[in-house]
């Protein structure tokens, strides 16, 4: 075998090795790009109406204990990022008059059916903050979960329903 010949082996096995290399870094930027698009997909659309109750469970003011609150909120979802605005309009049921409506805000994200976000309500006396957990139950347009708030120490179920197109 002449160095001609070797020459030749040495520059074919270099190809072959380039080759391999740049496949194998297309395949794994090919991955990489579809884990960070996934990432910040979701299959689930939560922007529109909802109404929201919560239930009080535990508080550190009696008179809390199995309240329910309504809320009605504008869900805007973006990728998996969700935010949303709205107010409480009703207690045990009865709605409350347009002055005592307190505005909500919720800024969270969904990873999954797993939906996690917080709040800031502005009451009439002070802002209270606290926590949604949700699982998205989409074939009856529900989530459910639990929620806890800074108002009283609240903690309890919470729920919502998208509302209909007409409400």
């Amino acid at each position: 075998m002449g160095i001609h010949e070797s020459s030749r082996r040495v520059k074919k096995l270099w190809k072959s090795v380039v080759g391999y290399t740049v496949t194998g870094l297309a395949v794994v930027g090919s991955f990489l790009g579809i884990y960070t698009f996934l990432q910040g997909y979701s299959r689930y659309d939560l922007s529109g109406k909802w109404i929201i109750t919560n239930t009080i469970q535990s508080t550190s003011y009696q008179p809390y204990q199995g309240l329910k609150l309504d809320y009605t909120v504008f869900l805007s979802q973006r990728g998996t990022d969700i935010t949303g605005y709205g107010e409480k309009e009703s207690e045990n049921g009865r709605d409350l008059p347009p002055g005592a409506h307190n505005h909500i805000s919720i800024t969270g994200s969904i990873r999954g059916k797993k939906i996690t976000a917080t709040f800031v309500e502005e009451g009439t006396r002070r802002k209270t903050a606290g926590t949604f957990e949700w699982t998205c139950e989409p074939g009856n347009n529900t989530l459910a979960g639990t929620f806890t708030s800074t108002a009283a120490d609240t903690a309890g179920l919470s729920a919502a329903q998208r509302a209909s197109p007409a409400d």
